[in-house]
């Protein structure tokens, strides 16, 4: 009768041994959900975090500012961000490193930036500090085009907090963004899409993975679709 006592509070211990770790993992799993990379991702994206949007339009005006210059020279410019807004805050500093590269010696085609981004954001979701380098093609340089059109690889990497679920994560994220259309008039993004891809780990171990589709929809909007859901972001 002992025997089966000591027998049966071993398997009790075994099975809340594995429903506890059951739980962890869900837990986990819920805090790096598609919903949670919905929100590293629109922050990625921001024009007030300093993000991909704030990046395109630097461009642009670095563009405008220098279609008369001398081709095929590099020349480089630093922006620093500090933004205070009602739901949040950010610090970032920029370097822009450009060339413009033309047909012959007097014929602008297009810009090729490098830029190398650092700093960090405090919204309403979460925490970030983070750097990211990218490379970009602008161009639509013709005064007869209404628009530019930049294709290029942006990458934002670092350590994000969630502020409500207290979970920790070191993440990489790349953007692949193809054919975004920027008006000439108001420099902001019309359309265009992006693939974007999320690797990392939680601080309790635990490592994700995640690929999506951006759409951009203009007027300060985009979408992002992961898993076959759709979230709509704001830019």
């Amino acid at each position: 009768m002992k025997n089966q006592i000591v027998s049966l509070c071993a398997c009790a211990l075994v099975l809340f041994t594995l429903s506890s770790c059951g739980k962890d993992r869900e837990a986990i799993k819920a805090a790096i959900s598609e919903t949670q990379i919905s929100y590293m991702v629109e922050s990625a994206l921001q024009d007030d975090l300093a993000g991909l949007t704030a990046q395109v339009e630097a461009m642009v005006a670095i563009a405008e500012e220098n279609i008369s210059g001398e081709c095929g020279v590099t020349k480089d410019s630093t922006v620093i961000v500090e933004n205070q807004t009602v739901v949040g805050s950010a610090e970032y500093t920029t370097e822009y490193t450009w060339t413009l590269e033309c047909e012959g010696d007097d014929v602008p085609l297009n810009f090729d930036f490098l830029c190398h981004t650092d700093g960090s954001y405090n919204n309403n979701r979460m925490t970030s500090n983070d750097y990211g380098d990218a490379t970009w093609e602008l161009t639509g340089l013709n005064e007869g085009q209404n628009e530019f059109t930049a294709n290029g690889n942006y990458a934002r990497n670092g350590e994000q907090t969630f502020k409500v679920e207290g979970v920790v994560t070191e993440s990489n994220m790349d953007i692949v963004a193809t054919n975004l259309k920027i008006d000439k008039g108001n420099e902001s993004i019309t359309e265009g899409t992006a693939e974007v891809n999320i690797h990392g780990s939680t601080d309790n171990g635990e490592s994700f993975d995640f690929e999506g589709q951006i759409v951009f929809k203009g007027n300060g909007k985009a979408t992002l679709t992961v898993n076959g859901k759709t979230f709509n972001l704001s830019l």
